[in-house]
């Protein structure tokens, strides 16, 4: 193997692993938030408001040290040309002891650090704001796996929905890596990577 597929290689695990950490804190952290109830606001119908309590939560069961609110948040990520960050448009930004940056729509597992790009270390998640089709409040949901399909109740949310035009490829995380407006297009490779163990495009 050459050297630069050997870089590309380790470049790739080391996504991997730290995906797969992210996902791990933030299920825990879900979890704890889940079982002291007061952290979290809810609506009149019994579902959690993330939007109002997700700060608390990375506050509360989080090691934060330090925060970035726009117009400041190139402080802590990388931004476009509005000063609007790749990891989630306008979204304050969190960075914890261990280099990550989090945001409400996704989490970047080396921070600052490049490539800065959905799907190769950015990616995304959302929590499950109320019971629903046998997945419990509270559960993070990668998107783009089969959780979320199953949450949603459509097979169109999941990656490989139709294997012969993925959700997650090659071409598609270079074109939309770094476009925070069309994003979408790479989030689903979330759950690509958690299901394949690797980053296989």
């Amino acid at each position: 193997m050459t050297i630069p597929t050997l870089v590309s290689k380790y470049q790739k695990h080391s996504y991997v692993t730290g995906l797969k950490k992210a996902y791990s804190t933030l299920s825990n952290v879900m979890a704890l938030a889940m079982h002291d109830d007061e952290v979290l606001e809810y609506f009149s119908a019994g579902s959690i408001d993330l939007y109002n309590s997700w700060p608390k939560i990375v506050k509360k069961y989080m090691k934060v040290v330090k925060t970035c609110e726009y117009p400041n948040l190139g402080d802590c990520v990388e931004v476009d040309d509005n000063g609007h960050s790749i990891q989630g448009d306008n979204d304050t930004i969190y960075v914890t002891a261990d280099g990550m940056t989090w945001s409400s729509s996704g989490f970047d597992i080396n921070g600052k650090k490049g490539p800065n790009q959905w799907g190769r270390d950015i990616f995304a998640f959302y929590i499950a704001n109320a019971d629903r089709n046998g997945v419990a409040q509270g559960t993070v949901i990668p998107w783009g796996s089969k959780l979320q399909a199953k949450y949603e109740g459509s097979d169109t949310y999941y990656w490989n929905n139709n294997p012969n035009s993925p959700l997650c490829t090659t071409e598609i995380v270079k074109q939309y890596g770094k476009d925070n407006y069309y994003w979408a297009q790479a989030k689903s490779c979330a759950g690509r990577v958690l299901e394949e163990g690797a980053m296989n495009y």
